[in-house]
């Protein structure tokens, strides 16, 4: 660790060393004024994703001990860690235990809004960690997200040519509404989680090709070819199990979003609690299920999940006792976690995280036409490798660390999230060198240099925080770039319809194994490649061979030159970060996954 990530993290180092220290590492004033207001805001970037351990196809029976273990929460090596994050980092790893007590509310706060509570439709994490305790699958990943558990079934296996997967279902499982979860609500789950072309996730479950119930405890899933990730897949919550009777009632055809809509603001599925309500930027409120399977769970009666968009206002909030936690990707301002740490009757947590931010640059990403992607065409500069190397080598990535993230985060050099699952922690980014970056510049189409308009969320002091430093470092190499705060939605509007240069924002796994970011990211179909149109013919046949890759070894040789592939794209690779949340010292059993959502499940309030 520097002397500077120390003095930050330690709280040594006062706001006017701060500016002195930060003039040393070539930072401008600018720049720094939004360091010292630098608070952690909504990552909104529509971009999410988590991770869930895989059998490896053909291996036999898969039950609830899956048979690869990944490290999410990998840390430093000895000499670099440092001591009181990872301490930190590897009591949260531990899942919550305990009976507590019975009863009571929370009231959460956080800083964006669902997009809408469909499992099938949604892009948000905001709406993704929260619908994990509303719905589940048939297996789900671990509290530590190393591991697959059982879910609506209880145990499964896999076939010897790894082509037919059989669930055992757990007995009494009964939907919010206390009517009895059957194999017809499952079957027609999966195939619309398959079959709804609006959906970004559809890929997941490309494979399947067909899904019967040979009896009412039984649920047989035919793949049409081996598929390495498929148990991963099946735990994501796309493949989350939905009440068909009360969709179908609830059914309305949606031009916007597309498809049918029958959860736009409301649930039905066999989690510990159900959405009651939901006031659009404003609040959720989860209610318990009284139907819930799992006897003397959870504990609270309700949750309620409000929008605060300041950080500032969430904190004061917080400290005040007026609420019991702030929660969110970047709702805790990392330049106040000592502050939060030194106040008796408040828990920081700080979790291990597969998050890895990063800032994109739009090579060839057209938008939509009536849900359809339009046609690449390349958009200069940034279509050019040497730009795009130029701007690389221009990143003082380690400043970027200490400064903007109080030494929180880590180095990030790979479009897959430290120590997740064929992450090759030998692949380094290009070095912060202001000469090479010259170098490259002048081998691109713009020798003398260029304007470029990063858009970030109107009030988001961290996405300032980002962009002011960018700003100066690429300064330097006459790269003017330009910061365009605009409202969250018409800064998405303006992203989907590929009316952009730069943005900010980051991706969590959804799921162990790395086909879904990199189906995302590299499979032009399913987003754009992340709207960016990045499409490598190369790296796309290999995300496509490793999925029916059943080796081990050959499928980390294929994803280890996709990672190569893809630092010549459009990613700059900024740094991994932790999540952190803050709640009180009365709420005990908080816990969040690596791969994002809240178990809230385990949680209960301690009477004073």
């Amino acid at each position: 660790m520097t002397d500077l990530r120390k003095s930050l993290y330690e709280g040594t180092l006062n706001r006017r060393d701060l500016v002195v220290r930060a003039a040393g590492l070539g930072i401008s004033i600018p720049m720094v004024s939004a360091l010292l207001a630098a608070c952690g805001g909504d990552d909104d970037d529509d971009d999410s994703s988590n991770e869930v351990n895989t059998p490896a196809a053909g291996a036999g029976e898969a039950t609830a001990t899956t048979q690869i273990t990944v490290d999410l929460n990998a840390t430093a090596t000895p000499e670099e860690a440092d001591p009181e994050a990872t301490e930190a980092n590897v009591e949260a790893t531990e899942a919550p235990v305990g009976e507590g007590t019975q009863g009571g509310s929370v009231t959460f706060l956080r800083e964006g809004d669902a997009d809408l509570y469909d499992p099938v439709l949604n892009d948000s994490n905001n709406t993704i960690w929260t619908i994990f305790s509303v719905y589940e699958c048939l297996v789900k990943a671990n509290p530590e997200g190393t591991g697959i558990d059982p879910g609506i079934a209880e145990e499964w296996e896999i076939s010897d040519d790894a082509m037919t997967a059989t669930f055992h279902l757990r007995p009494g499982v009964k939907f919010s509404d206390g009517s009895d979860l059957t194999t017809e609500d499952i079957i027609w789950s999966l195939e619309r989680a398959r079959d709804t072309a609006e959906s970004a996730w559809s890929f997941s479950l490309a494979q399947v090709s067909s899904i019967t119930a040979p009896d009412d405890s039984t649920i047989v899933v035919e793949l049409s070819e081996p598929f390495a990730p498929f148990f991963a897949a099946i735990a994501m919550f796309n493949s989350s199990i939905v009440s068909k009777a009360y969709f179908e009632a609830n059914a309305v055809a949606n031009d916007e979003l597309g498809g049918v809509l029958g959860l736009l603001d409301t649930s039905m599925g066999t989690g510990p609690f159900a959405i009651t309500e939901w006031k659009k930027d404003e609040y959720t409120l989860l209610t318990r299920n009284e139907h819930y399977w799992q006897e003397g769970k959870p504990h609270l009666d309700e949750i309620k999940l409000t929008v605060v968009p300041d950080t500032n206002s969430m904190l004061l909030q917080l400290q005040g006792g007026d609420v019991d936690g702030v929660i969110g990707q970047l709702a805790i301002p990392f330049n106040r976690v000592k502050e939060l740490q030194e106040d008796e009757s408040l828990e920081v947590i700080v979790s291990p995280a597969a998050y890895n931010y990063f800032a994109r640059v739009n090579m060839a990403y057209q938008g939509l036409d009536d849900a359809t992607l339009k046609p690449f065409a390349p958009r200069p500069p940034f279509d050019d490798i040497h730009t795009r190397l130029a701007m690389a080598h221009a990143i003082d990535y380690q400043a970027l660390i200490d400064t903007v993230q109080f030494g929180l985060a880590e180095p990030s050099h790979s479009i897959l999230p430290k120590g997740a699952l064929y992450w090759n922690p030998d692949q380094t980014s290009p070095e912060f060198d202001l000469a090479k970056a010259a170098e490259e510049l002048a081998l691109s189409p713009e020798p003398d240099g260029f304007k470029a308009e990063v858009i970030i969320t109107t009030g988001n002091a961290q996405q300032e925080a980002i962009a002011t430093a960018l700003q100066a470092m690429w300064a330097k190499i006459n790269i003017e770039l330009i910061i365009t705060p605009l409202e969250a939605s018409v800064a998405r509007d303006r992203e989907r319809a590929g009316d952009f240069d730069v943005r900010l924002g980051g991706w969590t796994n959804d799921m162990i194994d790395p086909d879904q970011i990199l189906s995302y990211f590299v499979l032009p179909a399913s987003s754009g490649n992340a709207r960016t149109g990045y499409d490598n013919a190369e790296a796309a046949e290999l995300v496509i061979a490793a999925r029916g890759e059943v080796d081990e070894e050959k499928r980390r040789e294929m994803y280890y030159r996709v990672q190569e592939l893809w630092m010549e794209g459009p990613l700059f690779y900024l740094f991994n970060i932790p999540y952190i949340a803050a709640v009180g010292s009365h709420v005990k059993g908080y816990h969040q996954n690596p791969l994002g959502p809240w178990y809230f499940v385990d949680m209960y309030v301690e009477e004073a």
